[in-house]
């Protein structure tokens, strides 16, 4: 009679333990899923024994698309879909967690790029009047003759 219930336990053994190592697996390939935002580019880093790292500039962002489910928006995760001019063209970042705020991060950080190439050339512009600003301080002797020739070729090779 024994003989009969042990292939029964060896079943029931597997099927419990199967849902087990799945879940140890997925838990295993979401830590170790990076996300990372820099000021130029968007980088995802995954992998447990290899290293994937898939990264899109800022400048080719053309779209976001955040979606969550029903548990996503209870637990605060989702999947954010980031629409490029590369030729990767879509990359999809799964599960993240608070999906809002790397969307937000990220939208921001290319706005903030866009501002800073504007920022660029408008201290280009300015920099006739910083030199001229320069000149009246050398006048009053606040800066040294030395020190005004130095900052004006500095602002000179600028242009």
């Amino acid at each position: 009679m024994a003989a009969i219930y042990f292939p029964l336990a060896a079943i029931g053994f597997v099927l419990l333990f199967l849902p087990l190592i799945s879940m140890l697996r997925d838990i295993l390939i979401w830590t170790n899923h990076e996300y990372l935002v820099t000021n130029r580019r968007v980088i995802q880093i995954s992998g447990i024994f290899n290293k994937n790292v898939v990264d899109s500039s800022l400048e080719k962002v053309n779209d976001v698309k955040m979606t969550q489910s029903f548990f996503g928006r209870m637990f605060d995760y989702g999947d954010v879909e980031i629409l490029t001019a590369s030729e990767i063209g879509v990359n999809l970042f799964k599960r993240i967690g608070d999906p809002v705020k790397f969307k937000t991060a990220m939208l921001n950080a290319k706005e903030k790029m866009g501002f800073e190439g504007t920022a660029i050339h408008t201290q280009t512009d300015n920099i006739p009047a910083m030199i001229a600003e320069l000149d009246e301080l050398r006048k009053k002797g606040i800066v040294t003759e030395a020190e005004f020739q130095a900052k004006k070729a500095q602002l000179l090779a600028k242009m």
